[in-house]
């Protein structure tokens, strides 16, 4: 039996079972959507079926190509090629901008699909997945194999496209055997035996080596993984920083990583009173730019986007006032929320009020796929942003601040992780 079981077009059922290599060892699906875009145009559109499709932009249009389906690729066509000499290559293919709601839309029915099989699910991606299937064999009653079979089947017969599915003991192992028998393959590495797999594969396959690193480590005359791991670790760590320690781990394949359940929260919201009740509205719309400034932040963070902003505000005798608006967007811009925060302080009650109490939240969240940012150039607000969330990561929150910012050193106490204001998790 190889190390590396890909299974054919008709395969018989198998009955091992692949933890019974290591009664503890873990049982990780990997799902990778094969040509995904494209695949979910031809889905959509039957008469673009066994043809090829480039997703990216019309044929006259500068970019590059973000997907091409299996018949463009077998032509050259390939991710990141100028769309001038695709069509060069392809002229007669079809070329699409692309739709992201539909490939939205096609991601979440194959997520509906994968969690009739367990609920530990990490979506990494529109397209890429990873299930923990560790214990649910017995209640399947069908090896990890055939269960990647019948997901293969369902999702095929639900959008229309295939995908490919790598089976081990950890994240990183199924991430790899899911890419060794595309299109709408199953391999599987049985337990005990990752490094026999992994060590005469190139090492370009371990993630993080790209072309710089590739070509640092052929110099060197490391071709395979298995040359990588017999390299000393700290040798590794002083040629490539903390990521040699990463490709140490991997090419020896160490990986403890969990599939991580992620919850979606409903909001993100931050709040505080003031000290004493103010009158100054100066000093609201300051404090709540403030707010703006720090939930933007945890947003980038957790690679998550909001439409619906709204903000509260509590007067002196317990009065209060909500005012919500929708975007016409998904954003996690600070600067687009605050925009919206003005518009709704526009609308917000003060004359011969005193204010208590602020708050902010965003509201209708969902994960930032960064996907959907193939289909629209970043904007120079949004280079800005990651470029403070940088400086803020390495030198503290308050390391750069908006100008407008600046009077509210006369109100509350200046930390480097943030202003001390009258609610304790703010400063964290």
């Amino acid at each position: 039996m190889s190390l590396l079981q890909p299974e054919t077009r008709n395969p018989k059922p198998e009955t091992r079972n692949s933890q019974s290599g290591t009664r503890n060892s873990k049982l990780i699906l990997h799902i990778d959507a094969d040509a995904f875009f494209a695949s979910v145009e031809q889905g959509f559109t039957p008469s673009l079926r066994n043809k090829p499709v480039i997703v990216g932009g019309t044929a006259d249009q500068r970019g590059v190509v973000h997907t091409a389906s299996y018949e463009a690729r077998k032509l050259g066509v390939h991710i990141g090629m100028p769309l001038g000499q695709a069509k060069r290559l392809v002229p007669h293919a079809t070329f699409l901008k692309g739709n992201f709601e539909h490939y939205q839309a096609v991601s979440r029915t194959m997520q509906d699909i994968y969690y009739q099989f367990t609920p530990a699910i990490e979506m990494t991606s529109l397209d890429d997945a990873y299930l923990d299937l560790t214990g649910t064999l017995k209640l399947h009653k069908r090896c990890c194999e055939e269960i990647a079979r019948e997901i293969q089947a369902r999702v095929y017969r639900a959008v229309k496209i295939t995908v490919s599915c790598g089976i081990g003991t950890s994240k990183f192992i199924a991430r790899i055997a899911s890419g060794q028998n595309k299109p709408s393959g199953v391999s599987s590495v049985a337990p005990g035996k990752e490094l026999d797999f992994l060590h005469p594969l190139p090492v370009e396959e371990l993630p993080g080596i790209g072309r710089v690193a590739r070509e640092r480590l052929h110099q060197l005359g490391i071709f395979q993984i298995g040359q990588l791991a017999a390299i000393p670790k700290l040798l590794l760590i002083q040629l490539f920083g903390a990521n040699g320690e990463k490709f140490w781990e991997f090419a020896n394949g160490i990986d403890s990583r969990e599939v991580n359940q992620r919850k979606i929260p409903k909001q993100i919201s931050r709040e505080t009173g003031f000290e004493e009740d103010v009158s100054d509205f100066n000093l609201v719309h300051e404090v709540l730019r403030y707010l703006t400034e720090r939930i933007g932040k945890k947003m980038r963070e957790e690679e998550l986007v909001g439409q619906t902003v709204s903000i509260k505000i509590d007067y002196s005798g317990n009065r209060r006032f909500k005012k919500a608006r929708s975007l016409s967007q998904l954003t996690d811009s600070t600067g687009i929320i605050h925009g919206m925060v003005e518009t709704l302080l526009q609308e917000t009650p003060f004359r011969r009020l005193r204010v208590h109490r602020v708050g902010l939240a965003v509201s209708k969240i969902k994960c930032k796929n960064w996907q959907g940012e193939l289909f629209h150039e970043r904007t120079r607000s949004e280079d800005l942003e990651s470029a403070m969330d940088e400086i803020r990561r390495r030198f503290g929150f308050t390391a750069v601040m908006p100008a407008n910012l600046i009077n509210l050193r006369k109100h509350y106490r200046m930390e480097k992780s943030g202003f001390v204001l009258h609610a304790p998790a703010l400063t964290r």
